[in-house]
């Protein structure tokens, strides 16, 4: 393709960008990009990624390397950058997750860690619950010196991990711990390294193995650094200790540009681990410029104007964002709903979905129900009172084995086999054909320009789907005839050569901890489902109102979010003056385009320590109605 120059390109599939976008896109070293809700961070990003590879700045061979922190981000940035760039220049785009690029990084080198700190090849992914940890510091502190068990007791079990460990560099050979960290975080390796046994790593586990591998091996990090000359990473703002470690022990120096993105007034991952100084430490150690971005695409003014309320209790000098939607409802644009029982507030909720659904002429993917925590529960209380109105909840917090609803279905093997299973539930799916039949031709190695090969691999796809609408319409849905078909679909895929031709899932357990999922939640949506075109759409959530966390809601937008649960008794760990706690409200607030409604139930607990949230919808002239 013919290169373009910077001062000629114009952005890609949008018409424009703000003037301080402009700035941030053309910036020649690292920056701070400081992008509150609704102003386009995804888009900015795929904007830079496609000006520095159309305009050369980043020349072939080199590459864009982007980090998010959840698999449906990592996905939909990549998928802005395909469709606004030439293959030829996209293939040169890596959009992973911080868990997926560290995990690959340890797999592919595993032999070149230092062999104290190697672990078994393969090994487990170890998820301890938070008891478990509690445990585990009990323990410790019984055992460790007097002089240390102090020390130890102060540490908990939610910080422990996230922020001791997290933070420590590894000596490339063991050393005998000289205080109650390092006692601490030696038996916790201990636990993830046991002699003569499986690994089992925790993710921050992974990270510390591939800041380690780095170090020890200077060739492997020129060797990325070389590759990926420009990095991004996205919600920068939750960076943990872990990551930005990383981060610098991989690209400090000057020869890699950052450009991390995001906004402190989202900060809700400090449970995790994450930093409250992530874009300070930027600016410090990589010498990174700030670019604060100041529109808003996503909520009408009305709406922005209550955000601004609420991110000044954040950011008391924090400027006011110029919204660029239209107010598109009558009304108040939000609204606090006060209910005596769980019961009233199920049915004036459903009801008033239904109505509002059939007055405006939405769908139930416009709108998303929006919990602190325990979705499951809300659901149960909840789907007795929508299924009355024909109305029905999905929950994407649902864990499936070791992952969640929502990032199985941001899968790339899931939408693989789902596309597959809608070409054999109807002919008519042609979005569905074009990523199988490329997928295909990926999957069975034909290269683009070889017609003979590609016209082999669509006939024997055409015959395979064939075969399989067949059996499908003579079989109704259930979880023994969906066992079959899903065993059927994958040993036509080929699970190997999925692994070959897709890198994440050659190694380590990632396939089949997708497998698992895929199959727990296809049985569930064939059980009972009156044909496969039902099954596939529940399987996706077709028609379904998704319900979900407030950190499962980061990045995503809704017409109208009801928050369900904003009282002591959900927010239990919140107290008066918590920054984290007003984050989360602040994200749960900004998902909404038109409309925000909080619901609060007496009968699921009082509103003492949550007090300063509804002071600050007060503040904003959001009025309170009685239900």
């Amino acid at each position: 393709m013919r290169l373009v120059p910077p001062d000629d390109w114009r952005p890609r599939g949008i018409d424009d960008l703000e003037p301080a976008a402009w700035n941030a896109l053309r910036h020649e070293g690292s920056a701070c990009v400081v992008a509150g809700p609704g102003a386009g961070k995804t888009e900015f990003l795929a904007q830079r990624a496609v000006y520095l590879l159309e305009t050369g700045i980043c020349p072939s061979p080199h590459r864009v390397l982007a980090i998010s922190f959840k698999t449906d981000a990592a996905s939909n940035l990549a998928k802005r950058v395909w469709q606004r760039c030439p293959p030829d220049l996209a293939e040169r785009f890596v959009s992973l997750t911080f868990d997926s690029f560290t995990k690959s990084l340890v797999d592919r080198f595993l032999n070149a860690i230092p062999t104290d700190w190697r672990p078994t090849r393969p090994y487990d992914i170890a998820l301890p619950k938070t008891w478990q940890v509690d445990e585990f510091l009990t323990l410790s502190r019984l055992s460790a010196p007097l002089q240390w068990q102090a020390d130890i007791a102060g540490f908990s079990a939610t910080v422990f991990e996230p922020r001791v460990f997290g933070s420590y560099r590894l000596p490339i050979v063991p050393q005998q711990p000289q205080n109650a960290a390092q006692f601490t975080i030696a038996r916790w390796w201990a636990r993830q390294l046991p002699p003569g046994h499986p690994s089992a790593l925790t993710f921050v586990g992974i990270n510390r193995l591939a800041e380690l591998l780095l170090r020890a091996n200077p060739h492997i990090r020129r060797a990325l650094v070389a590759t990926y000359p420009f990095v991004f990473v996205d919600e920068f703002q939750d960076t943990t200790y872990s990551q930005y470690d990383f981060l610098l022990s991989a690209f400090s120096g000057g020869q890699t540009i950052v450009t991390g993105v995001g906004d402190d007034k989202q900060r809700i991952m400090v449970f995790a681990g994450a930093r409250g100084d992530a874009f300070q430490r930027l600016q410090v150690d990589f010498g990174a410029e700030r670019f604060p971005l100041l529109f808003n695409f996503r909520s009408s003014p009305d709406l922005v104007a209550i955000q601004h309320v609420v991110a000044r209790a954040l950011d008391p000098g924090a400027a006011p964002t110029l919204a660029q939607a239209v107010r598109e409802v009558d009304g108040d644009v939000a609204q606090v709903w006060r209910s005596q029982t769980k019961a009233a507030e199920a049915a004036h909720l459903a009801q008033w979905l239904a109505n509002d659904m059939a007055a405006r002429e939405r769908s139930p993917r416009d709108y998303a129900l929006l919990v602190k925590q325990k979705s499951d529960d809300y659901e149960r209380e909840l789907a007795g009172a929508f299924a009355a109105h024909g109305l029905r909840i999905r929950n994407e917090s649902h864990a499936l084995g070791k992952t969640s609803l929502q990032d199985l279905l941001s899968d790339d093997l899931c939408r693989l086999a789902i596309a597959m299973f809608r070409l054999g539930a109807t002919r008519r799916a042609p979005a569905a054909w074009q990523l199988a039949s490329s997928s295909l031709l990926a999957l069975r190695a034909t290269i683009p320009d070889d017609d003979g090969g590609a016209a082999k691999v669509e006939a024997d796809l055409t015959a395979f789907l064939a075969s399989l609408r067949a059996d499908m319409a003579a079989t109704a849905p259930s979880r023994n005839s969906a066992a079959d078909f899903v065993k059927r679909v994958f040993e036509y895929l080929d699970l190997a050569a999925i692994a070959r031709t897709y890198p994440e899932y050659g190694v380590g357990d990632l396939l089949a901890i997708i497998l698992k999922a895929f199959c727990i939640h296809f049985f569930a949506s064939a059980d009972g489902a009156a044909d496969w075109t039902a099954c596939l759409d529940a399987f996706e959530g077709v028609n379904q109102i998704p319900m979900m966390t407030v950190h499962k809601s980061k990045g995503l937008e809704y017409d109208t979010i009801v928050f369900v649960g904003l009282d002591d008794k959900a927010w239990w760990s919140h107290a008066p003056g918590d920054p984290e706690g007003v984050a989360a409200f602040f994200v749960a607030l900004s998902r909404a385009k038109q409309r925000a409604i909080f619901a609060f139930c007496q009968e699921r607990g009082q509103r003492n320590n949550v007090a300063e949230l509804y002071q600050l919808l007060t503040d904003a002239g959001v009025p309170e109605i009685a239900i």
